[in-house]
């Protein structure tokens, strides 16, 4: 029976693929450094802020550790003061999260973006009440595909991991949950195809969020 679902948020979530591309590419500009493609940020993102300039400047050919803490720095500032520019929830979300909530599942999200900014993300499109816990970022805390922040979920919850499913857009998600020892779906309308998801091993591949639901409640 399953009690608790985790969400990861970029491509699972919210469809962030343009905002990542908008403040990344606005402070590479500072730098004389050229856009680069909007749907490139689709395979860059994933891994936390740091790899995404990281892999944007390599994309580039750039290699230059003081650049990218700037780069960095100034990114996080300036995502985390309009957090919602270009962001979307994705079709059918919105109706899947108010279903699941509805019939009295725990709902968390996981998520390798900074914690204030997927607090605010989050509140921003569910309201405060809908998610039990929300983790993003933090100081100190391995980012996903580690399962440290699953365990802290559960427990939180008190939830055992047969409960829960882990549901995400990325072969770190699947990863994430294979990890922690939980069930895991990949989801195909986010940033990645199908194949990866499959050669990650995710359990279950869904093309809509309403069918997460038959999962859920079998």
């Amino acid at each position: 029976m399953i009690k608790a679902c985790i969400f990861d948020l970029d491509g699972t979530l919210t469809n962030t693929v343009r905002t990542l591309a908008h403040f990344v590419n606005t402070e590479t500009a500072k730098h004389g450094i050229p856009p680069a493609p909007v749907e490139q940020f689709k395979y860059f993102a994933g891994n936390g802020a740091r790899t995404l300039i990281h892999r944007v400047l390599a994309y580039h050919g750039i290699e230059n550790l003081s650049l990218e803490d700037t780069i960095l720095k100034d990114y996080n500032a300036a995502y985390d003061a309009n957090f919602l520019y270009l962001c979307t929830l994705y079709d059918g979300v919105a109706d899947m999260i108010t279903a699941l909530h509805t019939h009295g599942i725990a709902l968390a999200v996981l998520s390798n973006k900074p914690q204030s900014t997927t607090e605010k993300i989050i509140n921003a499109f569910f309201g405060a009440d809908i998610f039990s816990i929300v983790l993003g970022q933090r100081e100190g805390v391995p980012l996903k595909p580690d399962p440290y922040g699953v365990f802290e979920i559960l427990e939180k919850l008190q939830c055992k991991k047969e409960e829960c499913l882990y549901i995400g857009d990325t072969a770190v998600d699947v990863h994430t949950g294979q990890n922690a020892g939980l069930t895991t779906v990949g989801v195909l309308w986010g940033f990645r195809e199908r194949q990866e998801l499959e050669e990650a091993g995710a359990a279950y591949i869904i093309d809509q969020p309403s069918a997460l639901l038959p999962l859920v409640f079998p």
